[in-house]
C-alpha cells in the first residue's frame, strides 16, 4: 500500500427498494407505532410567551414510569395532527421499541413554532428575565415536560443528527437538573471554520445553495405543506454554477431576496463577530449531564463539528461521562439504514445496526432508566482498516505518536524532512473559470459518500499537485487531528487549497476488498 496527497470524491449508493416497498414498511412500522404509543401535541409557553409546537408519544405500557428524550429540529414534525403517526426508524424506531417517552419539537420560529427563526442562535450567557436563546427555550421545555407529561420518570435525555445536534449541544450548558443524558450528533459548532457552510474559511457552494433556498421558503400552510427543490435546469451543477458567474450573482440571477440569510452569509467573508457570536465551542460549560457526541469519519458536512464539541466538553467540563463516538459513516447515517458499506468499499458488519443496539441504546438505558448493563468507555471508534470497534480510554489514543509527512522535489512525500538547504518550490496555474471538481458524478448538490471516491480522474491535471510515498513496509494507523501546514505565495486575490491524505490501495481499486 502507498500514500498519496490529492484530492477525493464519491458516488451515491444505490438503494434497491422499490417506492411500494418502501411505502408497505412505513405503514406498517406506523400501525406498530399507534398500536403501542398514544401521540399528544402541545403548544408549550416560553419564559417570554412564545409558544412551541411539541409533539409527545408516551408508551401505551403503563406498568412503570418512563424517561423523556427530546429532540429539537428545525425540520419539520410532519405530519401533524394527534391522529397522524409518524413512521418511526433507525434511532427512533429503536428507542420506541424500548419505551421511551418520545418527543420532537418545532424550534422557535419553525412550522409549528411562534417567534423568530435565528440561524444558529447566538448563547446569550448574560441572560436575564424574559430574555431567551435556545438554551433556555430547551430548559422551559423540559422543565414543562416533566410537570406535565404523565407517567414520566423525571429523568430526562437528548439527542439529534446535524442542526438537531446544534440544538442539543446548546441545550446541555448549565444542564436542567433534570438532563440526566445528552447525545449531540454530527452537532454544527461553528459556521466557519468547519461546519457545512465554511471548511477551515473556504465557503462549500454546492453544499449550501438549495438548501437555503429551500430552508428560506415562505409556506402559507407550513404545517402541512412542503418546500420544493431549487430547478437547476440541468443535471451538471458544475456547468450551472461556472455559468452563474461571480458568488454574489446567486441573488440577482436566482434567489432574488427569498433568502435573507444567504445574503447575510455573504456578507461576512471573513472571520468576523457574525461568525464569532455563532461559535457554540466556548460556551459548553457548566454540563451536569452524559454526554455522548457522535460523527462519521466520512462526514462531509458536520465532521469537525462531534469532534470539537467532543474536545471543548472534554476540557470544560472535569468529571462528567464524556464520550466520543465515530464510525465509518456520511452524514448521519448511523441513524438509518445498516452502515454496511459506502460507495464500493464494505466495512463488513453493520455498523449503524451495531452502534443502534449496542452504544446509543445502553446509553440512553443506563442514564435514564439505571440499566446496569452498560461498560463507559471514552472514545469508542471504528477503525477502517481492520474493519472492527475499537475502545480508547483518552481520544487521540495515549500510544499515538506525532509523525509528519513531508513534500519534497519529484512529487515524492516522506517521513523524511528535506534537507536543511532545499528551496525547492512546486508551482501551477489555476484558472478560475476551470476549477477543480471534487467529484466526477454529475451532480446539482453533492454525492453524501464523495470523500470515498477514487481520487485518479483529477490527478492528470496541471492545476493539482501529488505527491506519493514509496510503497509502505508496514501497517499505518492515523489517528487524532490531520494538520496540513503549507508556505504559499500566490498571484490571485483570493485562492483556497485543499488537502486530502488518501490511501492508494493496492490491485484493483474498484474493488478494495480485493
Amino acid at each position: 500500500m502507498n500514500a498519496s496527497l490529492l484530492f477525493r470524491a464519491a458516488a451515491i449508493p444505490f438503494l434497491a427498494l422499490t417506492c411500494a416497498q418502501a411505502a408497505e414498511i412505513a405503514d406498517t412500522n406506523a400501525t406498530w407505532f399507534a398500536e403501542h404509543y398514544t401521540k399528544f401535541e402541545y403548544r408549550i409557553p416560553m419564559r417570554d410567551g412564545v409558544r412551541l409546537f411539541t409533539r409527545v408519544f408516551v408508551p401505551k405500557d403503563d406498568s412503570r414510569a418512563w424517561p423523556i428524550i427530546i429532540t429539537r429540529t428545525p425540520y419539520a414534525l410532519k405530519p401533524y395532527g394527534a391522529d397522524n403517526y409518524t413512521n418511526p426508524s433507525g434511532s427512533v424506531k429503536t428507542l420506541a421499541r424500548d419505551n421511551f417517552i418520545l418527543v420532537s419539537q418545532d424550534v422557535r420560529g419553525r412550522y409549528g413554532s411562534e417567534g423568530e427563526y435565528v440561524h444558529v442562535r447566538p448563547f446569550n450567557p448574560n441572560k436575564a428575565g424574559r430574555e431567551t436563546d435556545e438554551n433556555s427555550d430547551t430548559w422551559d421545555t423540559i422543565e414543562w415536560l416533566v410537570k406535565n407529561v404523565p407517567g414520566n420518570n423525571g429523568k430526562v435525555g437528548m439527542f439529534g443528527i446535524s442542526y438537531p445536534g446544534f440544538y442539543t449541544a446548546i441545550g446541555m450548558i448549565d444542564s436542567h437538573p433534570a438532563l440526566k443524558a445528552a447525545s449531540p450528533q454530527a452537532p454544527i459548532s461553528d459556521w466557519f471554520m468547519g461546519d457545512d457552510i465554511h471548511h477551515n474559511g473556504a465557503f462549500f457552494l454546492s453544499q449550501n445553495f438549495d438548501f437555503f433556498f429551500r430552508f428560506a421558503q415562505k409556506l402559507e400552510d407550513p404545517m402541512h405543506e412542503y418546500q420544493k427543490n431549487f430547478n437547476f435546469k440541468t443535471p451538471d451543477g458544475y456547468d450551472f454554477f461556472l455559468r452563474m458567474g461571480p458568488l454574489a450573482n446567486s441573488d440577482a440571477l436566482f434567489l432574488k431576496g427569498r433568502a435573507p440569510e444567504w445574503n447575510e452569509f455573504l456578507k461576512h467573508p471573513t472571520y468576523d463577530a457574525f461568525w464569532q457570536a455563532r461559535n457554540v465551542r466556548p460556551h459548553l460549560k457548566n454540563i451536569h449531564c452524559a454526554v455522548m457526541t457522535v460523527g462519521g469519519w466520512f462526514d462531509a458536512e458536520d465532521l469537525f463539528g462531534p469532534l470539537e464539541i467532543y474536545r471543548a466538553t472534554e476540557r470544560m467540563n472535569p468529571g462528567i461521562p464524556n464520550t466520543l463516538v465515530m464510525g465509518p459513516w456520511s452524514h448521519g447515517d448511523w441513524g438509518r439504514g445498516t452502515g454496511e458499506k459506502l460507495g464500493p468499499i464494505s466495512f463488513r458488519a453493520k455498523t449503524a445496526d451495531y452502534y443502534r443496539e449496542h452504544i446509543e441504546l445502553p446509553f440512553f438505558r443506563h442514564y435514564l432508566k439505571d440499566d446496569t448493563n452498560y461498560t463507559a468507555t471514552e472514545a469508542h471508534v471504528f477503525e477502517t482498516g481492520t474493519h472492527r470497534w475499537r475502545r480508547f480510554d483518552a481520544w487521540p489514543p495515549r500510544a499515538a505518536a506525532r509523525r509528519t509527512l513531508f513534500f519534497h522535489p519529484g512529487n515524492v512525500l516522506a517521513f523524511e524532512p528535506p534537507a536543511e538547504n532545499s528551496d525547492a518550490f512546486d508551482e501551477y496555474i489555476s484558472d478560475p473559470a476551470k476549477p477543480v471538481p471534487y467529484t466526477a458524478e454529475p451532480s446539482t448538490g453533492y454525492p453524501h459518500s464523495y470523500p470515498i471516491e477514487d481520487q485518479r480522474f483529477v490527478s492528470s491535471r496541471t492545476d493539482v499537485l501529488v505527491y506519493e510515498t514509496e510503497p509502505l513496509e508496514e501497517d499505518l494507523t492515523c489517528v487524532g487531528p490531520l494538520q496540513a501546514t503549507l508556505h504559499v505565495s500566490t498571484s490571485g486575490t483570493d485562492s483556497d487549497w485543499v488537502v486530502k491524505l488518501v490511501d492508494v490501495y493496492a490491485g484493483d481499486f474498484s474493488n478494495p476488498a480485493k
